[in-house]
């Protein structure tokens, strides 16, 4: 169990449901009909250039706005929360309050926009993909009405589980990125990894329950249970379909000794001696 100190960095379910609906609704505005007489070519070319139509662009940004805006009002009201029992937490609301200078503020644009760029990319990338299995089965021998129904039932599917991908992964990261920003505003430079704690959880990042994190050493949790992965190094819900989140330390009191420490590439049991030797300026929250 997390200490009961730690304010819990998640997001709710219907922020994720809500943002995938929003892009189903894009998608819809991207769709060129296939007409018979075109060929694969000729239908990919029109959803690329339809892709990129200013309507579709503005709105995508607007989507993306929309589910950032309301992953920063979650993520300050935690951040407000974790701030209220800091003791330095008049210091900490005043950097909170001027964030959107810093780097706070330049990650929701970057996020904004890299949010729009994968919504337009949906359509294309599916497309794409059902085309080269369509091939694929012209060239196994399959028939005209196996090719069609193949396409009326594969290409929704594919559709909806990559922006159910992105809804889940896009959001999460969104919180994850704000929660890492604003650690950098107020100079928390450790968090603690928090899985959702149920049995969906991958055994890699169920070792990492509770393990101390230091934001500049990103780590490679499959790596850390011997599995192979292409995932590389990530932070808490930095990965894809990720549910964890980084609960940032600001007191040592918000770390449960021993503890089990991430430190140069791999995992430590330290004591709070030990700890403090490497997470300088930390400090015991004020009775």
């Amino acid at each position: 169990m997390p200490p009961k100190q730690l304010t819990k960095f998640s997001l709710p379910k219907r922020l994720q449901r809500d943002y995938a609906a929003g892009i189903s609704q894009i998608i819809k505005k991207v769709l060129p009909p296939k007409f018979p007489e075109q060929t694969a070519e000729q239908w990919l070319a029109a959803i690329a250039a339809r892709s990129q139509a200013k309507d579709v662009q503005e709105a995508s940004e607007l989507l993306a706005s929309r589910m950032v805006r309301a992953v920063n009002v979650i993520n300050a009201k935690t951040w407000r929360d974790a701030a209220a029992r800091h003791f330095q937490s008049a210091k900490l609301y005043a950097l909170l309050k001027e964030e959107m200078q810093g780097a706070t503020g330049r990650r929701m644009r970057e996020i904004v926009l890299s949010n729009a760029a994968y919504i337009r990319s949906i359509p294309l990338e599916q497309a794409a993909r059902l085309t080269a299995e369509v091939s694929k089965a012209t060239q196994r021998g399959a028939r005209p009405g196996t090719i069609a129904k193949m396409m009326n039932t594969r290409w929704p599917e594919l559709l909806r589980s990559r922006v159910q991908l992105i809804a889940r992964t896009e959001s999460q990261k969104a919180s994850s990125a704000l929660t890492r920003a604003r650690s950098e505003d107020v100079g928390a430079e450790w968090y603690v990894w928090q899985t959702s704690s149920d049995q969906r959880v991958r055994e890699s990042h169920r070792k990492m329950q509770g393990v101390v994190v230091p934001w500049g050493q990103d780590p490679d949790p499959e790596v850390l249970i011997g599995e192979k992965s292409g995932l590389g190094h990530y932070a808490a819900g930095d990965c894809p379909n990720c549910r964890c989140y980084a609960a940032p330390v600001l007191t040592l009191d918000d770390v449960k000794f021993p503890a089990r420490v991430y430190w140069q590439g791999s995992i430590h049991q330290m004591t709070k001696q030990q700890f403090k030797q490497i997470a300088v300026g930390l400090e015991p929250r004020a009775a």
